[in-house]
């Protein structure tokens, strides 16, 4: 890291809890998790400094630096205090060195009269500000119209942004027509010109930057979840940090212009650049209730019930007077390009609670309806998770800012630092990410099981439980790889040998293989869903249970089959659509066709009417007439069709009222028995004839052998 120092004494003191110990255990626990927070920050921002700090050799390259020890290398601490001490030995040299710089810019161009330049600024700003306010005055009409069109809040605020910069660049025409009309002939006004504009311009993009995502008076094309009140209070407080940390850049690059160099610049910037820091840590432990405010209120949880909101105010602090000291530190060794720094850090810290506010509402619709108390601790859980890994993003990218890559640390601290960063987001994002996924399949399957009539609750019913196994072995295996990574293992020769492992456990289980991808064709392909009742060759049950490898169809007796997929060759599904169900009748021929279509139209009616079958049926009960004619009698059908799996049940209540209307009106079936048909008209009274003397026979049979 390009900037490191390292302050004496204990930087945890300040936040120990007074009041005597308490034996409650959750009391305990309570006051654990309000400082384990603090103390890991400080221990990172402490670690990050340290990291950083540059060697002696270093440091004594640096101008103006002498080294008190007269052999060897002075240590960094001896370097920084012989540099503060030539800092603070300019303090009263301040007035004849900005004399002479405008007496004598650069030491050999014309004088430069204070009041002269300021009114020349004067001119300059006064003609951006009217070109500004004129622009703004010939949008303003289609500003309106495109809030009126009401149309999505974040293309509605994208384009009020992008016509919003049209009056900035208006500004900067408008400065540089009159420098270009004027032509001033000093030659440093070209390098004032460029110090003041580059200071303005930043405060004014930085402002419509904030309008966009605060979006002060206009609540429907708010990004962030704030009341009116706090979203005027954060554009304020941006605006006004960086006019702060604008105006003090500005006045460096000013006196830069002008000759002012060395020890001269850092001490008139280094008790100025105070003054937005300062402003910032004022604003953040007054609006921290609000802030904790914003934060709980589209979750639907209380900040009372939640004590670790509150820390942010905490961590926030840690953060500001660690980078001032860092800037302090930069500005003491003199090196380059400080000011630009300290802006984007002071951006970054702005930039992290406002990306964590736009992931809140999403976050918060995303979780709608979550009233229980485990939704609320979920919903809590992953905004934690998220903040935490925010704010670790923001101090490792202020680190960046300043020099310091986490992935080229050496020694023990960079690869604690390193694996710090790498495990600490990539588990925190991944928590979030897994839960997102989970909440999101559950939410799927819960309206899947209401809608599960249909075609698409049942595959969703099918596939969502198969897609969250995948996507966890995914999640687990990526978690897996990074964290291997950041301890400094080459994860290239483990996914060879993993490749070289999976080929040969593919050649040793290829039917296991051949059932997944059977399996993967099978769902694809929509083949069946659960509870769908299939036939699988001489095999036939419900669909009780499907997973990446076989398949489960629970027997109407009880019996349980489980099938592997590569096996499956042919199957049938009768619970698909609808079902068409077939009923033949054997009636003698001499029957009249016509009242057995009355009586079958008739029991349609009936089942139709009926409130539990009524509703499953597609079409009603239909005589098809005479099939086909036997010897002894004459095949009648009946067809219906109803929605899958109750086809069944009315059949058996379909044979009951066909069999008992037929009954009723003397249609009797005909049996599968053998009739002999005699054409002789006295054949019956013979037979009855020859039948009773056989009886008499038989009778004296029986008489004779009991005498």
């Amino acid at each position: 890291m390009g900037a490191a120092f390292q302050p004496d004494g204990p930087p945890l003191r300040a936040l120990r809890l007074d009041g005597p110990m308490e034996d409650d255990s959750e009391r305990c626990r309570s006051r654990l998790r309000r400082t384990a927070l603090p103390l890991l920050a400080t221990l990172l921002l402490a670690a990050l400094l340290f990291a950083g700090l540059p060697s002696g050799s270093a440091l004594g390259q640096t101008p103006d630096v002498h080294p008190p020890t007269a052999g060897g290398t002075a240590t960094a601490l001896e370097v920084y205090a012989a540099r503060l001490e030539a800092v603070a030995a300019t303090y009263p040299q301040l007035p004849s060195i900005l004399s002479d710089a405008f007496a004598r810019p650069n030491g050999r161009e014309a004088a430069v009269h204070p009041l002269r330049l300021l009114r020349g600024l004067l001119i300059l700003f006064t003609a951006g500000t009217v070109a500004l306010l004129l622009t703004r005055r010939v949008l303003a009409e289609p500003l309106r119209k495109l809030e009126s069109e009401g149309g999505a809040p974040l293309l509605t605020g994208a384009l009020r942004f992008v016509l919003g910069l049209v009056p900035v660049g208006a500004f900067a025409v408008g400065v540089l027509v009159v420098y270009a009309i004027v032509r001033p002939p000093h030659p440093a006004a070209p390098a004032v010109l460029l110090a003041v504009l580059q200071a303005a311009m930043t405060v004014l993009l930085c402002d419509r930057l904030i309008r966009f995502l605060c979006a002060p008076g206009r609540t429907a094309l708010r990004l962030i979840p704030l009341e009116d009140a706090d979203a005027r209070a954060l554009h304020r407080t941006g605006v006004i940090t960086v006019t702060l940390a604008a105006t003090v850049l500005g006045l460096v690059d000013l006196l830069l212009a002008l000759g002012v160099a060395g020890n001269a610049i850092v001490a008139i910037g280094l008790p100025l650049s105070t003054v937005p820091f300062l402003y910032l840590l004022f604003r953040v432990w007054r609006g921290r209730t609000a802030v904790a405010r914003a934060v709980a209120h589209p979750l639907g949880i209380e900040a009372k019930d939640h004590p670790t909101l509150g820390l942010w105010a905490v961590a926030a602090s840690v953060y500001l007077v660690a980078l001032w000291l860092v800037v302090a530190a930069a500005a003491v060794r003199l090196e380059p390009a400080t000011g630009p720094r300290m802006l984007a850090s002071l951006l970054v810290a702005l930039a992290v609670p406002a990306i964590a506010l736009m992931a809140q509402r999403p976050l918060a619709r995303f979780y709608r309806g979550e009233e229980t108390a485990a939704g609320k601790a979920a919903v809590a859980r992953v905004m934690r998770a998220l903040w935490s890994a925010l704010f670790v993003v923001g101090v490792f990218a202020t680190a960046a800012i300043w020099g310091f890559r986490v992935e080229q640390a050496s020694g023990t601290i960079g690869i604690v630092l390193r694996l710090l960063f790498n495990v600490t987001v990539v588990l925190l994002l991944g928590y979030v990410a897994w839960t997102m996924v989970v909440r999101a399949i559950d939410r799927a399957l819960e309206g899947a099981r209401h809608d599960g009539v249909s075609s698409r609750g049942q595959r969703l019913a099918t596939l969502l439980p198969l897609l969250r196994k995948f996507l966890q072995v995914v999640l687990v295996i990526i978690l897996v790889m990074i964290v291997l990574s950041s301890l400094g293992i080459e994860i290239g020769p483990l996914l060879a040998g993993a490749g070289v492992v999976g080929i040969a456990i593919g050649l040793g289980a290829q039917s296991t293989i051949a059932d997944i991808l059977a399996g993967v064709f099978f769902l694809l392909e929509d083949a069946f869903h659960m509870g769908d009742y299939v036939e699988v060759g001489q095999l036939r049950g419900t669909v009780e249970g499907i997973s990446l490898r076989s398949l489960k169809l629970r027997h109407h007796r009880g019996a349980v089959h489980t099938l592997p997929f590569g096996q499956i060759k042919a199957l049938t599904n009768y619970s698909r659509d609808w079902a068409l169900m077939r009923l033949e009748f054997r009636v003698p021929p001499e029957t009249d066709m016509g009242l057995v279509k009355k009586l079958v139209k008739e029991v349609g009616k009936d089942l139709s009417a009926d409130p539990e079958m009524g509703p499953s049926f597609i079409e009603p009960l239909k005589s098809q007439g005479v099939r086909r004619v036997e010897d002894d009698a004459a095949i009648i059908g009946v067809k219906f069709i109803t929605k899958p799996n109750e086809q069944f049940v009315i059949r058996r209540e379909a044979y009951h009222r066909l069999i008992r209307a037929f009954q009723a009106h003397g249609i009797h079936l005909v049996g599968r028995g053998v009739v002999v048909r005699v054409d002789d008209p006295d054949a019956a009274n013979r037979v009855i004839g020859f039948a009773a003397a056989q009886a008499m026979n038989s009778s004296r049979k029986e008489s004779g052998a009991a005498e």
